[in-house]
């Protein structure tokens, strides 16, 4: 189970290595009660750093009470107060800790979509800041912003992968590597790793995806940046990550994508869904399980059907999917797609309500290639330094 080591060692990480919380920060902590336990260890260590923390934690059953009796106006009311603290706030720390993954199934997902472009100004702003953050080159008055989100075991999330309470909290301490002695210094470490891994990439322009499950895809990283994700803005972490480049003649993608991984997103599952990409774009949607979602979801506005983020996995502790994107992206020897808004650090300029990344094995009998040369085969990567010992 999560000790009260794990908890101290974990919110270390988010504290002094994601948002690097200096004396004077605004530091905006989100949070649910079930994750109470690692919301005050938070706290306390925000307060050591010297931060001037804000809390907001949310009770899950105000979304249901939400979608099931908001009006249109309530739908559509731009929140002044989150705009304004997206503006004020020098970091964000968001504790997820779900206890029902179905409560929000009843709804119509054009509900809830409605309500998320309600708050899209302040979202972009949010990713410009973070952008800022990323690449201080970046020419913009804006402020830098530090973020991270984490997830907090509970039976739902356990039920859903499969496990034990017990097994899950295991799994979890192992993705974080709550175990290493420092586990900052061991992420740091990482990030000088995936440093050289994304410097690699950049020296190339087509990488082309090919696995056994029927993928061969060729997507357009020229000009692109690649970053290093090293349990900054996620936690647990693992992936370097850029962007298609949606100017280059095949408009970023051309070809088959197979995601053989099960990909949740607002409580939906989408199983060995199979996008054909054209010109950068996904012109034929098919899927064994949640078809009809999945194109709700590509449908929902212009940029929803093209690309806005191309990654690998690297944390070789996750070595299965379980439902939960935040860990399952992750996976070592496996690569990921995000439907939707791009991440301007990267170059790519995609703009959508819809951020869904769905994910695809890189095992025995996969190839990829990086102009044309061995990049990564059968789930690893060539030329490339020993990585890091994962406990």
């Amino acid at each position: 189970m999560i000790t009260n080591t794990h908890l101290q060692r974990w919110a270390d990480v988010l504290v002094r290595h994601a948002t690097q919380v200096q004396p004077g920060d605004v530091v905006r902590i989100t949070s649910v009660p079930a994750a109470e336990p690692l919301l005050e260890a938070v706290y306390r260590k925000v307060l050591e750093a010297g931060g001037l923390p804000v809390v907001n934690c949310r009770p899950e059953f105000l979304g249901e009470a939400f979608y099931e009796l908001a009006s249109e106006q309530q739908l559509d009311w731009v929140n002044p107060l989150v705009q304004a603290e997206t503006e004020l706030v020098d970091a964000t720390i968001n504790l997820g800790g779900s206890t029902n993954l179905r409560a929000l199934d009843k709804f119509d997902p054009k509900r809830i979509q409605r309500a998320a472009r309600a708050n899209k100004a302040s979202r972009e702003l949010f990713f410009q800041r973070a952008a800022v953050a990323d690449d201080p080159g970046i020419d913009s008055e804006l402020r830098p912003l530090l973020w991270s989100t984490t997830l907090f075991p509970t039976n739902a999330y356990a039920q859903d992968a499969g496990m034990s309470l017990r097994d899950y909290c295991e799994f979890v301490v192992k993705a974080c590597q709550l175990n290493q002695e420092d586990p900052v210094a061991f992420w740091q470490q990482l990030d000088a790793w995936q440093s050289a891994l994304a410097e690699s990439l950049m020296k190339g322009n087509q990488l082309r995806f090919q696995t056994p499950a029927g993928t061969d895809l060729t997507v357009d990283v020229s000009g692109m940046r690649w970053l290093s994700s090293p349990g900054r803005k996620n936690f647990p972490d693992g992936e370097v990550y850029s962007g298609p480049n949606l100017a280059a003649e095949n408009g970023g993608a051309e070809g088959v994508v197979v995601f053989d991984k099960r990909c949740v997103y607002q409580g939906h599952a989408v199983r060995n869904a199979r996008i054909v990409m054209e010109k950068g774009r996904a012109t034929e949607v098919q899927a064994e399980e949640g078809e009809e979602f999945l194109i709700s979801m590509l449908d929902q506005d212009e940029g929803a059907r093209r690309i806005g983020e191309v990654a690998f996995g690297t944390n070789r502790a996750i070595d299965r999917a379980t439902g939960q994107i935040l860990f399952d992206e992750k996976m070592g020897g496996s690569f990921h797609l995000a439907f939707g808004a791009g991440y301007p650090e990267t170059g790519n300029t995609n703009k959508s309500t819809l951020h869904w990344d769905l994910i695809a094995g890189l095992g025995e009998g996969s190839r990829v290639t990086l102009d044309g040369k061995p990049f990564c085969i059968d789930g690893r990567f060539v030329e490339m330094p020993p990585e890091v010992e994962w406990l």
